[in-house]
C-alpha cells in the first residue's frame, strides 16, 4: 500500500482463472425472486485462493462448504474445483464457504448465491487475520441505499486517465467504501464481479450480454480524463457501491463471466465517443422499447430480459435502450484492438519476433495495421488471448487480412492458429498453413475450427511466419446468446 491508500489487487498480466443512485448513474433496484426450497436443481463450484497482501496464489488451502459437508484443496496455481454438482433451488440457494490455509486467517463468505445450472466462482483473498463477508441481496442494498448520501451525476477528477475510445482500459481503480482504500483491478475482472450484482444471473444470455455492455461502457467512461470519482494520491475512478456500480470481488458466476468475455471486444459509441451508459432496475414486464419519462435514455434491466425472451439479440437490445447517436465498433468480435486502430495495443503480444509494431499506411481497413518482424532464423508470432468459459465442443470462426511485403526475400509461409488454453498445460490447437506471394495485396483468410476437444479458460489467436507479415482486421467469433 502506498501513502495514498492504493493497492493493486489484480494485474492485467494474465487472465482470471477461476449502478448508481437515481439521477446519478446505474440504479440497483432489481429484486431477485425468493429461493424456494426443494427444487432439485444443481450447480457447480470452483474458484481460486490468493494472498490479499501479495496476490500470489495460495497452494494447499482447504475450501469447506458447511451446508454440503464437502471439501476441496487448492493446487499450485491456487485454483480449486469441486468435481461434484451440488443441489440448489430455483433460481438459486444462498450458501456458505470457509477457506483456511497455514499462515492465514480463516476466510468466510455467506449468503452467496449458487444458481441452478450455473457455476459459482469464488475468489478468496486470504489475510493474516480472520475475515468474514456476507453477500447482500439487491433487496438488502435497497434498504441501505435509502440512507446513502447523494452523489453528483458526473464526477470531474482524473484517476486512470484512459483516453482511448476503441480499446478498454487494462485496469481500473475502485474506491472500496467499507475499507476506505482505493484498489486497482484488471478491467475484465472488475466487470465479471459487477455483472452478477447488477443483473440476475439466471436471466437469458442476451439480457446478460446487454448488461455487460452497459456496465463496461459506464466503467470505461469513469476511467477517462475528467470523469473519475477522485483524483490525486489515492484516487479512484469509481466506487464499489450503488453510487456507481456494485462490485464484489469475492464471487461471480460462469454465466455472467461469459457475457462479459463475449462482449468485451464490441465497442459502443454515442456521438463518436464512450458515454455514461446509465441504467436502472425498472420492473418485471417492462417493454422491450426505449424508456420514456423520468428515466428516459437509460437501460431498463428488467426490460433487457423482456427483450431476450422475445428473441432479441444482445446487440439489438443495447441499441433499443440507447437508440440515439449510438454506433458499434468490432461488433461480435472477441479480440481486442483487432484492426490496429487503437494507439494502445496491449492485447497483442509477440513471441520469436524482433517487433510487433503498429504502422500507419494503406491498411485493409482504416489507416493502421500491424507488422510482425520475426527474429533472424526464427518463426515470429503475434498473439491475442482472451478469457472464455469454453467447452470441448466450442467452435470459433476466425478471419484476418494479411499482406506479404516485397521486402521479404521470398514468399511468406504463414500459419494461423487457434489454441484452447486449458490451464493444465495441455492446449489443443487447430491450424491453417498457406503460402502468400510478395505484394499480392491484402487478402482475407478465414479459418473456422471444429470443437477444440477440451474444456478451456481462454482462447488464443495466433498469426506466425518466418517472414515479415502485415496484419489487419483480425476477428475471432463464437456463439453467444441467440433465441
Amino acid at each position: 500500500m502506498d501513502k495514498g491508500g492504493r493497492r493493486t489487487r489484480w494485474s492485467a498480466d494474465g487472465i482470471l482463472l477461476a449502478a448508481g443512485a437515481i439521477g446519478v448513474a446505474c440504479t440497483l433496484l432489481l429484486v431477485l425472486p425468493a429461493a424456494p426450497a426443494g427444487a432439485g436443481a444443481a450447480g457447480g463450484i470452483r474458484g481460486n485462493v490468493v494472498s490479499y497482501e501479495t496476490n500470489a496464489p495460495v497452494r494447499g488451502a482447504t475450501v469447506f462448504l458447511p451446508g454440503y459437508g464437502a471439501r476441496a484443496v487448492s493446487g499450485r496455481d491456487g485454483t480449486f474445483t469441486f468435481p461434484q454438482q451440488f443441489p440448489t433451488d430455483h433460481p438459486y440457494r444462498r450458501i456458505e464457504a470457509v477457506v483456511t490455509a497455514p499462515g492465514f486467517g480463516t476466510w468466510t463468505i455467506s449468503g452467496v448465491p449458487l444458481y441452478e445450472g450455473d457455476v459459482l466462482e469464488l475468489h478468496a483473498q486470504l489475510r493474516p487475520h480472520d475475515w468474514t463477508h456476507h453477500v447482500t441481496t439487491p433487496q438488502e442494498r435497497m434498504a441501505a441505499r435509502r440512507q446513502a448520501p447523494s452523489h453528483p451525476a458526473s464526477y470531474t477528477s482524473t484517476c486512470t486517465g484512459w483516453s482511448d475510445t476503441l480499446l478498454p482500459p487494462q485496469n481500473i481503480w475502485v474506491w472500496m467504501v467499507e475499507s476506505g482504500v482505493s484498489e486497482q483491478y484488471d478491467f475484465a475482472f472488475y466487470l465479471t464481479h459487477v455483472l452478477p450484482d447488477e443483473w440476475i444471473a439466471s436471466w437469458d444470455a442476451d439480457a446478460l450480454g446487454a448488461g455487460a455492455i452497459a456496465a463496461k461502457t459506464y466503467a470505461w467512461y469513469r476511467t477517462k480524463p475528467g470523469h473519475a470519482y477522485s483524483g490525486g494520491s489515492g484516487c479512484a475512478d469509481l466506487q464499489d457501491t450503488t453510487a456507481d456500480q456494485v462490485f464484489d470481488p469475492t464471487w461471480s458466476n460462469a454465466a455472467t463471466d461469459q457475457a462479459v468475455y463475449a462482449t468485451l471486444g464490441s465497442i459502443l459509441w454515442k456521438d463518436g465517443d464512450i458515454f455514461l451508459s446509465q441504467y436502472y432496475a425498472g420492473a418485471k414486464g417492462d417493454p422491450c422499447a426505449p424508456v420514456e419519462g423520468e428515466y428516459a435514455g437509460r437501460m431498463s434491466q428488467w426490460g433487457t430480459e423482456t427483450c431476450a425472451t422475445e428473441s432479441v439479440l444482445w446487440p439489438d437490445i443495447v441499441t433499443t435502450f440507447y437508440p440515439t447517436g449510438t454506433s458499434w465498433n468490432y461488433r461480435l468480435n472477441w479480440l481486442l484492438d483487432p484492426g490496429a486502430e487503437s494507439t494502445s495495443s496491449y492485447p497483442w503480444t509477440k513471441k520469436g519476433a524482433d517487433s510487433f509494431t503498429r504502422d500507419k499506411g494503406s491498411a485493409h481497413g482504416g489507416g493502421y495495421y500491424f507488422t510482425l518482424t520475426p527474429k533472424a532464423g526464427e518463426t515470429g508470432s503475434g498473439r491475442n488471448q482472451r478469457p472464455i468459459n469454453g467447452t470441448a465442443n466450442t467452435t470459433y470462426q476466425t478471419s484476418v487480412a494479411l499482406l506479404c511485403p516485397q521486402s521479404n526475400p521470398s514468399r511468406c509461409s504463414i500459419t494461423l492458429k487457434v489454441l484452447a488454453i486449458t490451464g493444465t498445460g495441455s492446449n489443443p490447437t487447430q491450424t491453417l498453413t498457406f503460402t502468400e506471394g510478395r505484394l499480392a495485396g491484402w487478402k482475407v483468410y478465414t479459418f473456422n475450427t471444429t470443437g477444440m476437444g477440451a474444456t478451456h479458460i481462454a482462447v488464443m489467436y495466433v498469426v506466425s511466419s518466418p517472414q515479415v507479415v502485415q496484419i489487419d482486421d483480425a476477428s475471432v467469433k463464437s456463439a453467444f446468446g441467440g433465441p
